[in-house]
């Protein structure tokens, strides 16, 4: 619902006299009285769109699905209670990508994206080389139940002594050396190969920098146990590290990356981050006795990155917590919500408000659920968060300034709102557009805006700030009188095909929104 208010300027009904004097020889004064002619006056509209509070699934932001496409109806997860999602993510090992040197398996990722984008999702995609031990495939994958091995059989033959002229035994407790001039050479190869076709797909999303340790989590967990499975810890140094942040950089120009948080040991994270990589973070909710992720782990990590730990770090990031406004903030669950409900004297209902307030206070735009049950008691406190992640717009105004006859210009000033956490790091520019009372679109009014620099507040407990826009346009010179209805969007770039919900009331069938009725008149 539109609260609206109107002004108008009558028309001047006036009386001018112009003198021409004219010097041809002598002077001579003409008079001429120009009476009673009406002259159409600049008019001046006001609307308030009316907030809503419901959920809206809008592009790149909010829950992500998990190794899968339709949540509430796959057939291996089917899980109702997750909610709707526009962001699916995906993980896979070398060793599915190129099974044989040099023969790649686009197939496999093409099908993928390809059945996301159907949906009307995009993608996240991670290239790991390393499983953890023992680690097997599951449900939907063809290999499901071998055991995982990471880097391609192929290279393992080339790299590892154990299995030189063999074929690869049936195990994964191989631990990889990112320093192996093989390996290298040949791991550049296959992203350059990626970059090659996926680099201007425009339905991925963003890139995981995941090439590098355990699960791509930048550490040797699982396969040289938890205590300390640091790089640092097993003789890598950053500079070590940096040809792998480079060479993602260079195969993806065009294309978002994001890193995961390291270690207080290590400093890739604060060295990818001033690069414009975004972060993301596992096991977010981890609250359990002892030493957690959720008060040692982060903390500790972030207070490094910064260069306030009580390791040296070579590459600090003073800027860290502010990042957030050029590049991505990411979050994986730890475990998942039905272990947290079957553990309710840890993961109390505060607990876990606690947890998603962190993650918005990180300013966070996707949360991985792995595609977990959500529990009812769980329920309220996820819909409200939801309400929170990413971006959310809202438009507080519309003022139009017109004198509303053909040809004459239009002056849209239109005020709006990121009551999120997080901005859009796409532009969907705004448009405006004109129907007739018949519902044809007579005109179209493209801006040259980008809502990226629309950030909200930079926290909770500080205002929205008000980002003003005004467009001036003209409106056709073969307009007929009558009524028009005046919408707007925000649209894929280069169309008028709406793209994001708004946080207002007035949503037409076709995802714009009407705004004002204006009237041409003769």
């Amino acid at each position: 619902m539109l609260h609206k208010t109107k002004k108008s300027i009558d028309p001047d009904i006036y009386s001018r006299t112009i003198i021409l004097i004219a010097n041809i020889g002598f002077a001579a004064i003409i008079t001429l009285q120009l009476n009673n002619i009406a002259v159409a006056q600049e008019i001046t509209q006001t609307s308030t769109p009316t907030v809503i509070d419901n959920i809206l699934i809008n592009p790149d932001i909010g829950i992500t699905d998990h190794q899968t496409f339709n949540i509430n109806s796959d057939l291996w997860w089917n899980i109702p209670s997750h909610p709707k999602t526009s962001v699916v993510y995906f993980r896979w090992y070398w060793e599915e990508l190129e099974p044989q040197q040099g023969q790649y398996n686009f197939q496999l990722i093409d099908k993928t994206i390809n059945q996301a984008a159907a949906l009307g999702k995009k993608i996240v995609i991670r290239f790991m080389t390393m499983a953890g031990k023992d680690e097997v495939y599951y449900n939907p994958s063809p290999n499901k139940g071998k055991k995982i091995l990471g880097v391609p059989c192929w290279l393992k033959k080339q790299i590892d002594d154990k299995t030189i002229g063999q074929t690869c035994p049936d195990n994964n407790h191989f631990v990889v050396d990112y320093k192996n001039p093989i390996l290298k050479e040949n791991l550049e190869r296959f992203i350059k190969a990626m970059g090659k076709r996926y680099n201007n797909n425009k339905n991925i999303l963003r890139l995981d920098v995941g090439l590098i340790g355990t699960w791509g989590e930048w550490n040797l967990a699982s396969q040289m146990g938890y205590q300390q499975p640091t790089l640092g810890h097993h003789g890598y140094t950053t500079k070590d590290l940096i040809p792998y942040i480079t060479l993602m950089q260079n195969a993806f120009p065009d294309k978002q990356l994001s890193i995961d948080l390291t270690s207080p040991d290590d400093d890739i994270t604060s060295y990818a981050t001033q690069r414009e990589i975004g972060w993301r973070a596992d096991c977010i909710g981890d609250w359990q006795s002892g030493w957690n992720h959720m008060e040692q782990g982060y903390p500790n990590t972030i207070e490094h990155i910064q260069g306030n730990g009580h390791n040296t770090n070579m590459y600090a990031d003073p800027y860290f917590l502010n990042r957030w406004k050029q590049a991505p903030v990411d979050f994986e669950v730890c475990q998942d919500l039905d272990h947290w409900a079957q553990n309710k004297s840890i993961y109390t209902l505060d607990t876990v408000k606690k947890t998603f307030d962190f993650a918005l206070d990180s300013h966070a735009s996707l949360f991985n659920l792995k595609s977990g049950n959500v529990p009812v008691i769980y329920k309220d406190l996820i819909n409200d968060f939801i309400k929170k992640l990413g971006y959310r717009f809202e438009l507080s105004s519309v003022e139009i300034n017109s004198r509303f006859v053909p040809a004459s210009p239009i002056k849209i000033t239109s005020k709006w709102k990121n009551v999120g956490v997080a901005p859009s790091y796409n532009n969907y520019p705004v448009v405006w557009r004109l129907r007739n009372a018949d519902n044809y679109v007579v005109s179209y009014f493209a801006t040259h805006n980008d809502i990226r620099t629309w950030l909200p507040a930079e926290n909770r407990h500080t205002s929205t700030p008000t980002y003003k826009q005004v467009d001036t346009f003209y409106l056709p010179a073969d307009i007929q009188p009558g009524s028009y209805q005046l919408d707007v969007a925000l649209v894929e770039p280069s169309t008028t095909i709406a793209k994001i919900k708004l946080a207002i009331d007035g949503m037409l069938t076709d995802n714009w929104y009407n705004i004002d009725t204006i009237n041409i008149q003769k």
